[in-house]
């Protein structure tokens, strides 16, 4: 229970928080699919109530909006904080001193703008293709599992590219919890087939996971490793990738 509330504490506004340490969140990351599926559930169940009071574009917007606000734009910032480095030409010292730069140029606009609307669309879409009721609860619970999977993925492949939050992550969200989260998020998807297409439950996942490696990959390339801000990206972008794959299922 209390790494719980350590994880509902750091990655999200509720008020289930418990005091801790970076290093006893980290320790509890394997629970980030429980988080996830509270999200969803919240998420959805906002969305549920605002396509039947404003129509589907509204409840789609509203959707994107619970998701940022829930956990504080937290991952937000990190997805900004890429897309200005990537932007950057230099070696991986001189991008990881942008991503510690606080001002926002336009690779953070771009990269924040892009990944939203074409998130924004794609929820849209899956309202249409869903139908009203029950079953966007379970999608948004497929889809915020999936997103963080995308964030395990890169913690279980990754070394830290510089010190910080980040690295305390990576440095303790190893080993057997990282494959304890992944296989929780697994198991999580799993028991939501039986409410939604077995196909668009399998394609969101591999997505997700597509999205981590890749990521992965390229923070080996642009930064030497992984930090804090990469696996920020992870959660928004593979919140996106989950989204067009369920979507393409299920359209």
């Amino acid at each position: 229970m209390n790494s719980a509330r350590h994880v509902f504490g750091f990655f999200t506004i509720l008020p289930l928080s418990r005091a801790g340490t970076i290093k006893d969140t980290a320790r509890a990351g394997y629970l980030l699919p429980l988080v996830a599926a509270v999200l969803g559930g919240i998420e959805g169940l906002a969305g549920w109530g605002c396509e039947r009071l404003f129509g589907q574009p509204v409840a789609a917007a509203a959707i994107l909006a619970m998701a940022l606000l829930l956990t504080g734009f937290h991952h937000s910032d990190g997805l900004a904080d890429i897309g200005d480095a990537v932007m950057v030409h230099g070696d991986a010292a001189r991008r990881i001193e942008v991503l510690k730069d606080r001002t926002m140029g336009i690779g953070a606009i771009g990269a924040v703008f892009l990944t939203y609307l074409i998130s924004w669309a794609a929820l849209l879409q899956l309202l249409i293709s869903s139908g009203q009721g029950v079953r966007i609860v379970w999608s948004l619970m497929a889809v915020e599992i999936s997103a963080r999977l995308s964030l395990l993925m890169v913690t279980a492949v990754s070394a830290p590219s510089h010190e910080g939050s980040g690295s305390v992550f990576l440095a303790n969200l190893k080993g057997w919890r990282s494959i304890l989260g992944i296989v929780l998020s697994a198991s999580g998807l799993a028991a939501l087939a039986l409410a939604l297409p077995l196909a668009g439950i399998i394609t969101a996942g591999a997505a997700a996971v597509f999205t981590g490696l890749i990521l992965a990959a390229a923070g080996r390339h642009w930064f030497g490793g992984a930090g804090g801000d990469l696996m920020g990206a992870a959660v928004e972008l593979g919140r996106m990738a989950a989204l067009l794959s369920l979507v393409a299922t299920l359209f």
